[in-house]
């Protein structure tokens, strides 16, 4: 098993939302320090003691939201 879980960044509105598909995790907050503490709480609830999961490396991607406009 891999020793990284990889987390999608996004914003909706003014929060940060981090979304691991596999295994199912997701969590938000405020700022980038408040999100790196909520994915740290998040692996520490979701996984026992004895799974090696919960001494995962969380890895970031970060997805930037583009807007495109159009004039007609």
């Amino acid at each position: 098993m891999k020793n990284e879980l990889e987390f999608d960044i996004t914003t909706e509105g003014e929060l940060l939302v981090a979304v691991c598909e596999n295994p199912d995790l997701a969590t938000h907050a405020h700022s980038m320090e408040e999100l790196l503490k909520m994915v740290r709480d998040l692996i520490l609830c979701h996984f026992d003691e004895d799974d090696e999961r919960r001494h995962a490396t969380p890895v970031f991607h970060f997805h930037k939201e583009e807007k495109i406009r159009a004039y007609a």
